[in-house]
């Protein structure tokens, strides 16, 4: 079955002091959005999106997040044997699916026949990650 995974923000204590972001990159699923409400409460859950579409199974969904979050609060939330979970937070299935690797970028150019180095090399730009302390400081104007 199709399952959404979504980005948020929660908000841990209420007070605005622990805000943990969720986005395209380490998204969340849609039950587990659900969990996290009750969990933080409604108003500490927020700005949720789907991101991705994927593919799951209610009964395995429900196992994992007992596994993570403890079976009472998953129990709350989705009761019984023959429970019912939503997967799916939107009717919208037009969303890039989980875990799926994006496409090469082309050159550019209009022709069937691109380079390869110039393929990676675009590849390599697009897909930049920054970590602390491994870049060049800006320098001052």
């Amino acid at each position: 079955m199709k399952i959404h995974y979504c980005g948020c923000r929660i908000n841990l204590a209420g007070q605005n002091c622990h805000i943990v972001i969720y986005d395209k990159h380490n998204p969340l699923s849609w039950p587990e959005v659900q969990v996290l409400q009750q969990l933080h409460g409604d108003e500490n859950v927020m700005d949720i999106v789907p991101v991705e579409i994927g593919e799951a199974s209610r009964g395995r969904e429900k196992e994992r997040l007992a596994a993570i979050y403890g079976g009472r609060v998953v129990e709350t939330c989705f009761p019984g044997r023959d429970f019912r979970m939503n997967l799916l937070m939107t009717g919208d299935e037009d969303l890039p699916t989980h875990g799926e690797q994006p496409a090469l970028p082309r050159n550019g150019d209009d022709d069937e026949d691109d380079d390869p180095d110039e393929v990676q090399r675009n590849l390599a730009a697009t897909t930049a990650e920054l970590k602390p302390g491994r870049h060049a400081r800006p320098t001052e104007a």
